[in-house]
């Protein structure tokens, strides 16, 4: 038996098994930890048309025991491409912080990192999906500069002996200024490889 609960942050709606009310769940969408409620009045459900997500168990609640291991409703979600339904607004801020880095490279070089911190500061507090890609894009932006960095420190060192490491980060700019933007158009959260996440 499942219930179902609106996430607080997000507004998305959550699935779990009956027996985990009262235990930690965190939302796959915006990654919100909270309480999952006492079940409310039965709604029917034959007419939707979205399934809702299902929310990860975090754990049960504080004082309490855990009598019974919930049973499994879905197979887990892949958190690095979690569905997420959002307004064509959402979508397009969020594709564009994780294209302007790509578009960086064309133009600011190694400031591509304006454009998902533009989007970052402006969104994080109207739209979590937003806020989240465009951090997403700002860390991995932040960790493509200090990369290449470093990288010229080694040139440099070796009197241009390893050059071709050079190429290394406009390769990973313009991979994943590619792959990012579309995961994030069709809906989906994503999270970037060998980032270092700075910003929390």
């Amino acid at each position: 038996m499942v219930m179902r609960f609106t996430c607080e942050q997000c507004g998305n709606e959550l699935e779990v098994p009956a027996a985990s009310v009262g235990r930690k769940a965190k939302c796959p969408a915006c990654s919100h930890v909270m309480r999952v409620p006492a079940p409310a009045a039965p709604r029917p459900s034959a007419t939707q048309s979205n399934p809702p997500h299902v929310a990860d168990d975090l754990g049960p609640a504080e004082g309490t025991a855990d009598q019974t291991a919930p049973e499994p409703v879905n197979q887990p979600l892949d958190k690095s491409s979690t569905s997420h339904q959002t307004g064509g607004d959402d979508r397009v801020l969020a594709t564009l912080a994780h294209a302007s880095g790509l578009i960086g490279v064309f133009t600011v070089g190694l400031l591509g990192f304006l454009g998902p911190l533009v989007i970052f500061v402006c969104c994080r507090d109207t739209s979590a999906f937003v806020g989240n890609q465009a951090k997403e894009a700002l860390n991995f932006q932040i960790s493509l500069s200090l990369m290449s960095l470093a990288i010229s420190g080694i040139v440099l060192l070796s009197c241009g002996v390893v050059f071709p490491l050079l190429f290394i980060v406009p390769l990973m700019q313009v991979v994943f200024g590619i792959i990012a933007p579309l995961q994030v158009w069709s809906g989906n959260s994503y999270r970037y490889p060998m980032t270092l996440r700075l910003i929390k």
